[in-house]
């Protein structure tokens, strides 16, 4: 069993965590000096609120990971990924989903002035097919092409690479695009004041700063919360189903069994 990280792990779990610091901080910078909450700062805290669904996604998912990667500890909540959750998933998930808002919101910024093309549908028009790229090339080509991380079954006929240690399951982009649709009209889609449309709308139903920061931080948790949790939803399904169930019964990493169909 090889416990020795390769170059490309290394790079990913650097992207994890000097990204994720990065930024987290830069939000918070941004929202210091705006004197207000940064959309940056925003997206940040929900995807860090819901990294916790990030384990039974990877169970669902059959996603597994080699022995040279650090995990959380047994007692982590949730820790339903095969062999351990990735230690780096909570920072690494404000990078994951962060960077592809920011070129998403950028881009769709430039078509609607540019364009004269109606904002909020390109924002998130934009942002689906800027997330859908950013999953298929870090979960398909870094994860399963290269070997961070690999996914032991997919379901028939919606994956690519079908059968081989490799195969990527397609929906996993969708769904993850999805997500990041919704970050980037987050990020995007500010009024004449620079706030998003969950500040404004706090800044509605609350009397002092203190209230909207609040109430604004509550309302993107459980907002990215309920979005994962329903872009989730179908993977279990079908994991529970029984129809993820096309992939090698070769050992996808040496050394270590792969997660059982039924488990």
């Amino acid at each position: 069993m090889n416990t020795q990280p390769t170059t490309l792990i290394v790079a990913a779990t650097a992207f994890a965590y000097l990204g994720g610091v990065a930024f987290l901080g830069f939000g918070i910078y941004l929202s210091l000096k705006g004197k207000r909450l940064h959309p940056l700062l925003l997206v940040c805290v929900s995807a860090l609120s819901f990294s916790w669904i990030e384990a039974p996604y990877d169970w669902a998912m059959y996603a597994q990971f080699p022995a040279a990667i650090t995990r959380m500890p047994s007692w982590w909540p949730l820790n339903m990924t095969w062999g351990g959750l990735p230690a780096a998933v909570p920072v690494g998930y404000m990078s994951y989903f962060a960077l592809p808002a920011v070129i998403g919101a950028a881009l769709g910024t430039r078509l609607y002035q540019r364009m004269g093309w109606r904002r909020p549908l390109t924002l998130l028009t934009v942002g689906l097919v800027v997330g859908f790229c950013w999953a298929f090339f870090f979960n398909a080509i870094l994860g399963a092409q290269l070997g961070v991380f690999h996914y032991g079954k997919v379901i028939g006929g919606l994956a690519l690479w079908e059968g081989t240690a490799n195969q990527y399951p397609i929906y996993d982009s969708l769904a993850m695009g999805v997500q990041m649709m919704v970050f980037t009209y987050l990020l995007g889609r500010t009024d004449t004041e620079g706030r998003t449309v969950v500040e404004a709308w706090a800044a509605k139903h609350t009397s002092t700063v203190r209230q909207r920061v609040a109430l604004s931080l509550v309302s993107v948790m459980v907002i990215g919360n309920l979005l994962y949790g329903l872009v989730f939803a179908p993977h279990l399904i079908t994991k529970l189903a029984g129809w993820v169930d096309v992939g090698p019964s070769a050992p996808l990493f040496p050394g270590i069994p792969n997660q059982p169909l039924h488990g």
